[in-house]
């Protein structure tokens, strides 16, 4: 008989406990595991249809707006198809912006029949892939629809909840896990500190990768009107909002930079010059924050 102690019994559950942990982690399913599979149904779907060469367009959120979640998620499913084992012909997703046609299309999020006719004739595809995805509180629900080029109808369709993990939530722009991050508003006040929040950043001007812009937004959380001015350190640049109790206002389109800002009580005519306060933000590119005013 072994002569275990009790003691000893302790450490082998629990390095038995830790072993079962560590292996149900493994096998979790995460945001790129899940694009594969919605990726390899649809290839399936398509292949099933006898369908060869394809075109991935775009993928939109729920208001049909290109945001840039949207644009790695559709190269991705593109690289799946281009590796997938019925060996598909894919379209160049890096070529599309030289298509005047191809971009109307992707800026518009919509195509019809006489749309998929013109752009399976331009592009020598059979099948164009679309797709529209919507943040839930913990997954990403993303719809991937196949159109023949003939007629522009769905010949096949995949649907696949893919769980925000890090790597999504550095895709939205959201901090994951930590004190109620299962219940909180993805996108929306996520925590930076006392005082600043992250807000949603799909609503950022789409050029501000190229204009290196970002949105600012402050609220006034006390009960008086307060005067705030916002300005680039080392030049004249300078803007100003007025804030009634409980209001928010933004100032978007700010270049991505720290800045300086200022508040005081306002009594709609000028500054009454007490409860003045100082400090720095920081105007993140393609990002929205909001600051408290406490």
């Amino acid at each position: 008989m072994f002569n275990i102690t009790p003691k000893k019994m302790k450490k082998i559950l629990f390095s038995l406990l830790l072993g079962l942990f560590n292996f149900s982690l493994i096998g979790q399913p995460t945001f790129k595991s899940n694009l594969e599979v919605i990726s390899t149904d649809l290839c399936s779907k398509i292949a099933s249809k006898g369908k060869k060469k394809i075109v991935v367009l775009f993928i939109t959120d729920i208001n049909k707006t290109q945001t840039n979640a949207g644009k790695y998620m559709a190269d991705v499913v593109s690289y799946h198809i281009v590796n997938d084992p019925k060996q598909f012909s894919v379209f160049d997703r890096e070529n599309l912006s030289g298509i005047a046609e191809a971009k109307k299309m992707i800026a518009e999020g919509y195509i019809d029949g006489n749309n998929a006719k013109q752009l399976g004739r331009i592009l020598a595809v059979e099948t164009i892939v679309v797709g529209n995805y919507t943040v839930l509180s913990n997954t990403i629900s993303l719809t991937l629809k196949a159109l023949d080029v003939n007629d522009g109808f769905v010949i096949a369709q995949s649907m696949k909840d893919l769980p925000i993990d890090n790597d999504a939530g550095a895709l939205l722009g959201i901090s994951v896990g930590g004190a109620g991050a299962s219940t909180a508003n993805k996108g929306f006040n996520r925590p930076l500190s006392s005082d600043e929040s992250y807000n949603n950043p799909e609503t950022v001007n789409r050029d501000c990768e190229i204009k290196n812009t970002g949105d600012y937004c402050f609220k006034n959380n006390t009960k008086y009107n307060v005067r705030v001015e916002v300005f680039d350190k080392g030049s004249s640049n300078q803007s100003s909002l007025t804030l009634n109790s409980n209001q928010t206002q933004c100032l978007y389109n700010l270049k991505s930079s720290s800045m300086a800002y200022k508040t005081w009580i306002y009594n709609g005519a000028k500054p009454l010059g007490y409860d003045f306060k100082k400090g720095q933000i920081l105007v993140e590119k393609c990002k929205s924050k909001t600051f408290v005013i406490q």
